[in-house]
């Protein structure tokens, strides 16, 4: 593995940013790390729900519940957003294992909020965040309140926003991606590491928690940022995240030379106005952090 060579990268991409950027990479043997801006907080979008997961399985690991519990769906769960749970009829029962997976594989949102309200925005707090040490990590909302905060909903659907604007409006700089707002779900590099290196070293709870954790994690489908330039059938364990032009991606990559952890925040909400303007579905976010991604790869890879 060539340090110097991720160095390298790093100094480039950071150069290279138009929008506020964050990263880290250690290698996961070693511990070398670099990072920009590394405890400062992003927000997260969808990549909070790591903390959701390591919740759950805690409790489950205690015995306070069982992954094999059903959860019955409700109207009052489903959330706009990615996922399919939102399109089905009330009634259908999963279990917590296929609802965690659901939130994990596809980022689910509904999936998402029952066990967000089945744990609990305090056991999260005081059972995941605190214990780690995240000083900069916060999980206050669940995705349906996330969403309609940071599109400005306020109870409306997307094409009545719309309607009421006559397109679409502007969310640049709002409080929810500058982490001003009163509650939000956010989070730092430096935090999200302790997470995951938590997972990899067998210590959240005990190792077999943490591989059950980790292994939900590789399943992974939305898989643009922090694989989409690595070789076919490279592991990662990850979860993204997006909103309005922000794209996140955390996650440890598994080689043959070794392992490294990844975070990435680009925030490109608080881009200039032109860029802002510029990249309405956020492809231009999606496209540097793989972009990035690949980068920090191959310096690893390199003799």
């Amino acid at each position: 593995m060539s340090f110097s060579a991720v160095c390298r990268a790093a100094e480039e991409y950071q150069r290279l940013a138009k929008a506020p950027f964050a990263f880290l990479f250690r290698d996961l043997g070693t511990g070398e790390t670099v990072h920009y801006h590394g405890d400062e907080p992003f927000p997260t979008a969808s990549s909070f729900k790591v903390f959701i997961l390591a919740a759950l399985y805690r409790k489950a690991a205690l015995g306070e519940l069982s992954l094999d519990d059903r959860l019955p769906l409700r109207d009052e769960y489903k959330a706009l957003g990615s996922g399919v749970l939102s399109a089905l009829g009330e009634g259908l029962a999963p279990t917590l294992k296929d609802l965690a997976l659901l939130m994990m594989m596809i980022s689910d949102n509904t999936a998402t909020d029952m066990l967000f309200d089945l744990v609990g925005k305090d056991c999260i707090r005081e059972q995941v965040i605190e214990p780690l040490g995240l000083a900069r990590t916060r999980c206050d909302l669940p995705c349906k309140d996330l969403i309609d905060k940071s599109y400005e909903l306020e109870g409306r659907t997307i094409e009545e926003m719309f309607a009421a604007y006559g397109g679409q409006p502007s969310y640049r700089n709002s409080p929810y991606y500058t982490c001003e707002a009163e509650e939000n779900d956010q989070s730092s590099p430096l935090d999200m590491l302790k997470m995951y290196e938590t997972l990899y070293r067998g210590e959240w709870v005990d190792r077999e928690t943490s591989d059950a954790m980790l292994d939900v994690l590789k399943q992974c489908q939305t898989n643009s940022r922090i694989p989409y330039e690595l070789p076919p059938f490279t592991t990662v364990a990850h979860k993204t995240g997006t909103l309005d032009r922000l794209a996140v991606d955390t996650g440890i990559v598994y080689t043959q030379k070794g392992d490294y952890f990844l975070a990435m925040f680009y925030n490109g909400n608080l881009a200039g106005e032109a860029d802002y303007d510029a990249d309405p579905a956020g492809h231009a976010s999606d496209r540097f952090l793989a972009a990035w991604s690949g980068a920090v790869y191959r310096a690893y890879m390199e003799e």
